[in-house]
């Protein structure tokens, strides 16, 4: 930040004779108005937060950032949003996996995602499947009722997300969570970057911390939910699966204060920025720092900015073409050159959407269905007729997936 030094370059910056300078520094920044003092400890020191000028202007961008996003996530039409989403949770769920060099790919993830949506109860399981239904959270309307406000909610959360994913060696062996030491190497040095909480009482003591931060009031929700973030990696509460978990828990926190295209775009722009996210950790560590995450704070909210305009720039070009897409449907219904039934024009409309903004290049049968608000038996008629005219193919039978061909992308306008 311009202007606004760590006490740790302050601390290289004085002569030995002139130390105590840093320390007073210190002290103006604990009496600060705009500073927020933590109940959570890093070594000695009391964890805080100043509020700085830089940190309001980075506060006002985001908000701005999100005034843009909102009023272009309000052009599209409902399809349109749902399949982004998918998209959107496929991207999340392959970074955030990349991230802690868990390999997956997207057709795993795609189909995890259609077997969490489509089987409830999960007979044929599919790699990533319980954590693609926790993922689904992120559709709920009141994702904030989905927020764990109670340290066992937090293990039945990392539970529903990851019980799959963790080898049976490295699930939790306390009382909720894990109850022996752990050590972090960053794969280059043999020394550890950090260690968690070392009992699993101090983690109880340290995640209770970051649960009444919800509650508290002072500086934003925003600022507090990155704070929260914080914690709970510092913690490490769990011997294998920390990162993943506190960034879907980050997501979660983010989706009531932001949009959901913001909340789940995150973990991949940390897959981009991931020098300088686990950066922002080990500064606000170091002792010379003396618990000050204002860094850490500006540091992820220039990511989240980030996130941002990435996902704005997206959705522009998405929406461009979709522009295109409707003024070919527009076309047929002025002209019908094509000869086609309304139905089959609204299930190519559909399918055109589905191929712009999802993760798969189909919908369901019951999608289908839905959008038309016909029944199942009525659209197979015109299902039938784009098959058979080469424009719509199935993809799969069940559950039953009808994608566009190439003759049918190119009807639409979507080869260009």
């Amino acid at each position: 930040m311009t202007g606004y030094k760590s006490l740790k370059t302050l601390f290289h910056q004085h002569s030995n004779q002139d130390k105590f300078n840093v320390n007073g520094e210190l002290q103006r920044r604990l009496s600060a108005p705009g500073a927020l003092l933590l109940d959570y400890k890093i070594g000695d020191d009391e964890l805080f937060v100043v509020v700085t000028n830089e940190i309001l202007a980075q506060l006002e961008r985001v908000w701005s950032n999100e005034v843009q996003l909102t009023r272009l996530w309000g052009q599209l039409p409902q399809a349109a949003q749902l399949h982004y989403l998918y998209s959107l949770l496929v991207e999340e769920i392959q970074s955030t996996n990349e991230i802690e060099n868990v390999h997956s790919t997207r057709h795993e993830i795609q189909e995890a995602l259609v077997a969490a949506r489509n089987q409830p109860n999960g007979q044929t399981r599919k790699r990533f499947q319980e954590m693609a239904r926790a993922f689904h959270l992120f559709f709920e309307t009141d994702t904030s009722a989905q927020l764990p406000t109670s340290l066992s909610g937090l293990r039945e959360l990392y539970d529903t997300l990851l019980k799959d994913e963790i080898s049976p060696d490295d699930r939790p062996d306390g009382e909720l969570f894990r109850r022996g030491p752990v050590s972090i190497i960053d794969g280059v040095n043999p020394d550890p970057v950090h260690r968690g909480a070392s009992t699993e009482a101090e983690i109880h003591t340290r995640l209770q911390a970051m649960l009444d931060m919800q509650e508290m009031e002072g500086g934003s929700a925003l600022m507090r939910a990155l704070v929260e973030h914080f914690i709970l990696e510092h913690t490490h509460p769990f011997y294998d699966g920390n990162g993943r978990f506190g960034r879907f828990l980050l997501g979660l926190r983010l989706k009531p204060l932001l949009s959901a295209p913001t909340a789940l775009s995150l973990s991949a722009e940390i897959m981009r920025e991931k020098k300088a996210y686990y950066k922002a950790f080990k500064e606000t560590e170091h002792p010379l720092n003396h618990g000050e995450a204002t860094f850490f704070v500006d540091s992820m909210m220039r990511i989240l900015q980030h996130a941002q305009e990435s996902r704005t720039e997206n959705l522009t070009e998405k929406l461009t073409a979709l522009a295109r897409l409707s003024h070919v449907v527009t076309d047929w219904e002025s002209s019908n050159s094509e000869e086609l039934t309304d139905y089959e024009q609204k299930i190519l409309f559909l399918l055109g959407q589905v191929d712009l903004f999802g993760p798969r290049s189909g919908a369901t049968w019951d999608e289908i269905a839905q959008f038309l608000d016909r029944t199942k038996q009525t659209v197979r008629s015109p299902l039938n007729s784009l098959e058979q005219r080469g424009l719509a193919t199935k993809l799969s039978q069940k559950p039953l997936v009808v994608g566009l061909t190439e003759q049918g992308r190119a009807l639409l306008g979507l080869d260009a």
